[in-house]
């Protein structure tokens, strides 16, 4: 009993996790969601429970896989254009699972020292308010990594602020390619990957 309990604890702790190209330190308190590999996308996720009613904020990674990299590296320009092209994808799909959705202007930011892009959104679900912020970006011409966090509200709530600093922390990887590996989190560090 002790030991399980110990083991909960731990989940919750902040710790770096792998995930494709991207390594990134999970706010303490989220604990592993779901993750799904689909064809050349590793999706993953964690969510915190801030609130009583079993509301939670979400903080999920989408790893889109192109395949192999070019042998020229992309200019950093492109890069930027490629990480708002993914970004606008991914806020289109938010955008059909919501009522009243805005979005922000896109933002041209850097993370993990690449040209990156961000945005705001607001929408409902259920007719209740819902409040969300996405990052795209391109790493090693090969992924686009697309971060999200979300939760219900009109304004960022507490553990969105704390994914976000995660987000906007997170650090390169080795390259899957030259470790001989799918775009997957790396063994025994991301939930959900056996």
């Amino acid at each position: 009993m002790l030991a399980a309990q110990s083991l909960l604890a731990m989940a919750a702790l902040a710790a770096p996790v792998t995930v494709g190209p991207v390594i990134i330190t999970v706010p303490e308190g989220f604990e592993a969601a779901q993750t799904q590999r689909l064809k050349k996308t590793l999706i993953t996720a964690w969510t915190k429970s801030v609130r009583s009613a079993g509301l939670k904020t979400l903080l999920q990674i989408n790893v889109i896989d192109f395949g192999s990299a070019p042998g020229k590296p992309a200019a950093p320009q492109d890069l930027s254009i490629y990480a708002e092209k993914y970004l606008h994808q991914f806020l289109d799909g938010v955008e059909h699972r919501r009522t009243n959705y805005v979005s922000s202007p896109i933002a041209h930011i850097k993370l993990a020292g690449l040209p990156a892009a961000r945005a705001t959104w607001n929408g409902a679900v259920g007719g209740r308010a819902a409040v969300g912020v996405m990052y795209s970006v391109i790493v090693h011409n090969r992924f686009a990594v697309i971060f999200h966090t979300q939760d219900l509200g009109s304004t960022p709530t507490s553990g969105m602020f704390e994914a976000m600093q995660s987000i906007e922390a997170a650090t390169l990887a080795d390259t899957p390619a030259r470790r001989g590996t799918s775009p997957g989190a790396s063994p025994g560090t991301s939930p959900g990957i056996s």
